[in-house]
């Protein structure tokens, strides 16, 4: 689901400032986007997605939820650094699991609902259960570049899944290298 492409997208912007070097700017390259979980059961979409420049991407979607959602599902998140050298390990930042309305009341009400009102019509944090619905989302602009200054470099992996149990039913594995400046 595009929505969870987004999110994802989103949270590492607003994590990567582990160790943040003062003054120092970095580019952010995303390497892979990767949908996880068999998504038909819960959602269909078509999206779009295109690079702008190095540091800037417009995204759009459509999606169609199929399923209501409550606090039967949890939301994980979870963010991981290594270093920029090959087969170095990921080390575990961030590893954040609630359910679904409690991350709609929280999370999603504190970093992303703003911004995905002014874009789309996603529901608002209060919207729990969620019910069946369609969403669109059009020219969401995401630009990483104000983030620079607060990023350190090496790979981050972010992973953001919809889980039923130890089941997934929707996710995104996003793998970013993050450089300094040339």
């Amino acid at each position: 689901m595009d929505f969870w492409r987004f999110v994802y997208i989103s949270l590492a912007c607003i994590t990567l400032g582990h160790e943040a070097a003062a003054n120092m700017n970095f580019d952010v390259h995303i390497d892979k986007l990767e949908r996880v979980g068999d998504t038909g059961e819960y959602f269909t979409y078509n999206y779009s997605y295109e690079k702008i420049s190095e540091m800037k991407f417009n995204m759009g979607a459509q999606v169609q939820q199929l399923k209501e959602l409550d606090d039967s599902y949890t939301v994980k998140a979870l963010v991981a650094r290594a270093d920029l050298a090959d087969g170095s390990e990921f080390e575990v930042m961030m590893d954040l699991q609630k359910p679904l309305c409690e991350w709609m009341r929280t999370i999603y009400k504190t970093y992303f609902y703003e911004e995905l009102a002014k874009v789309s019509n996603f529901p608002h944090y209060d919207t729990c259960p969620l019910p069946v619905a369609n969403y669109v989302m059009e020219n969401y602009v995401l630009d990483t570049e104000p983030y620079s200054e607060m990023m350190s470099e090496g790979r981050w992996k972010m992973e953001m899944m919809l889980m039923k149990g130890d089941s997934v039913c929707s996710g995104i594995s996003v793998l970013n290298t993050v450089k300094p400046k040339e």
